[in-house]
């Protein structure tokens, strides 16, 4: 073996990393460290830089490393995949989708020129009357919808199913003057209120008329492979809704978050969303994907860095009381489970220093048209973590659904719910 590819492996292996099977690796390449990219350069697939609005957060190394003790078969991989769901690490699929790609094909050319008419006001009425004939069973209506956020809202329509009603929604991904990223949202109800609703029969006509209108999301879950991890991991038939159409662009993507509800917190898990699937189509985007518990453990070993003297320009924006959060557990969950990691959001998006650190411990990956991710979740102190940039000079097209149970909640009374909760408080008391 040659030194250089030594040095690489031993890297890979270092204790603290964490091994993901059958995932290329992803270093961080630093320009102060030049050895690096030569090393990097031997067994390189590809090479990202990572800039999101304005924000530089580093350049990574995609590499051609195949690391010893990888499961070996379709059965080992399978079980190592449900492992990872249990645990909430993402379950990341490269290749799985290669023949999906392959068959959407038609339907891949004209998603591009789908997001241009899309990004103008009037565009995603006029191609949804184009769209939804009386044979699909679902008829576009004239009144608007109001846009909860007018800044990045551009349209919203309403789309009549029988005796219920739908809607979608255009929106960009920021104002960010030169991020000309979009989503298209398929979804039912208030917004903010009905994320997390059960209504498993408007959640199954959500599923129907995102896949009317993007036969690829069908294929995604007629996966053999998809079907067998999921119903492993989960126990349950899984059922993929709440659609939303992806267009990453250059400095587009979206910064650390996850897709957690507070009803997971208390839900056994029989009726509430397990977790999101998402594909890439086309372009490549860049990722880091984490569970809770190593994003607590990352977030106290940069903190400790930052006492013990480290990086002096980051300790100028990082303050006291951040780094006081990450003494107590509950805290720093609580802290990161808020929009943009709430107080902690200096220290997690402040540039390359916290995303390095991420990739190097092994939670960054590179998504190619083909590959998907899994994103698990069992509430939201214990969810599967991401950050995305777009990663490269190519619109990226992907879908991203939120897995649920394919089955209906029984019928809860709020007040009854409320009251029984407040009763097994003082039980506990």
């Amino acid at each position: 073996m040659k030194k250089a590819q030594k040095l690489v492996l031993d890297r890979l292996l270092h204790p603290l990393r964490a091994r993901t099977p059958w995932v290329r690796p992803v270093l961080p390449l630093v320009p102060e460290d030049p050895a690096r990219a030569t090393v990097a350069a031997e067994l390189l697939h590809a090479t990202a830089v990572l800039e999101r609005r304005g924000q530089w957060h580093g350049e990574w190394a995609d590499l051609n490393v195949q690391l010893p003790d990888e499961p070996q078969g379709v059965d080992a991989f399978l079980e190592e995949c449900v492992a990872r769901w249990q645990r909430c690490e993402p379950v990341v699929l490269q290749g799985c989708f290669s023949e999906v790609v392959e068959q959407a094909q038609e339907w891949l050319e004209d998603r591009e020129l789908l997001r241009e008419r899309l990004s103008e006001p009037g565009g995603l009425r006029e191609w949804l009357f184009e769209q939804l004939d009386p044979e699909t069973g679902f008829e576009p209506l004239q009144r608007a919808r109001t846009l909860v956020d007018p800044e990045r809202d551009i349209e919203k329509v309403r789309v009549a199913a029988g005796e219920h009603e739908l809607w979608l929604k255009s929106a960009c991904l920021s104002t960010y003057p030169d991020d000309a990223s979009l989503r298209l949202r398929t979804s039912f109800g208030t917004e903010g209120e009905d994320d997390a609703s059960r209504d498993i029969q408007r959640h199954r006509l959500v599923t129907e008329l995102a896949q009317t209108l993007f036969p690829e999301a069908a294929l995604v879950l007629e996966d053999p492979f998809l079907r067998a991890l999921l119903n492993r991991a989960t126990g349950m038939d899984v059922l993929a809704t709440q659609h939303i159409a992806y267009w990453n662009a250059p400095q587009g993507g979206a910064q650390m978050h996850h897709d957690a509800f507070a009803e997971d917190a208390w839900n056994d898990g029989a009726f509430r969303q397990l977790g999101v699937c998402y594909v890439q189509f086309t372009g490549r985007t860049a990722w880091i994907a984490v569970s809770t518990d190593a994003l607590c453990n990352a977030v106290r070993e940069f903190a400790a860095l930052l006492r013990a003297g480290a990086m002096p320009w980051v300790s100028q924006v990082v303050d006291q009381h951040m780094l006081s959060l990450v003494d107590d557990d509950e805290r720093l969950r609580t802290e990161l489970a808020l929009p943009g990691c709430g107080a902690l959001h200096a220290l997690v998006e402040r540039g390359p220093e916290f995303t390095n650190l991420l990739a190097e411990r092994g939670h960054a990956f590179l998504l190619e048209a083909g590959d998907g991710i899994l994103l698990p979740n069992r509430g939201l102190h214990s969810t599967c973590m991401h950050s995305v940039w777009c990663a490269g000079d190519e619109v990226a097209y992907s879908l991203s659904m939120a897995l649920r149970p394919d089955r209906a909640a029984p019928h809860e009374d709020a007040k009854a719910v409320r009251r029984q909760r407040r009763l097994t408080r003082k039980d506990r008391s």
